[in-house]
């Protein structure tokens, strides 16, 4: 059944696909955040007597801030399917899914990668996807 009432921001997650079809989260994930814009046109024609506004095209990213890990994606798998220019399945769920609850998953390109190393701090990196295709909105399926 899924869930219902107010959704906690520390139960999600973006995920990375892996060799073998299973998801990684991003690094110890602190924040993430999907954002959807669309972008218009405008028509202007002697029937409409004025300029009328479609909707032209959608982009959606992903943000990511985690701690920087030595294992699972780390900043350097990052770097290099950065600097190979190759999509990855990105997946924006609850980390835990139970029958019902909605999901996006697509592929995206890695747009952005920082990382901040502070003394006596923890190491913390920031990435930034964008779409390649539209995701898709999914459904859990039933156990």
């Amino acid at each position: 059944m899924p869930k219902t009432g107010i959704v906690d921001g520390g139960d999600i997650l973006a995920s990375i696909k892996k060799e073998g079809g299973s998801y990684e989260a991003v690094g110890h994930g602190t924040s993430c955040k999907i954002s959807t814009s669309t972008s218009f046109r405008e028509r202007r024609t002697k029937d409409t007597n004025g300029k009328e506004r479609y909707p032209d095209e959608t982009d959606t990213q992903i943000s990511v801030e985690s701690l920087t890990l030595y294992d699972g994606f780390s900043y350097y798998d990052l770097k290099a399917i950065q600097l190979a220019g190759v999509a990855v399945s990105v997946k924006y769920a609850p980390k835990v899914e139970e029958a019902g609850d909605k999901y996006e998953e697509g592929e995206f390109y890695i747009e952005s990668l920082e990382r901040s190393d502070a003394v006596a701090e923890d190491s913390t990196m920031s990435v930034t996807f964008s779409q390649k295709a539209k995701p898709e909105i999914k459904t859990a399926p039933s156990a």
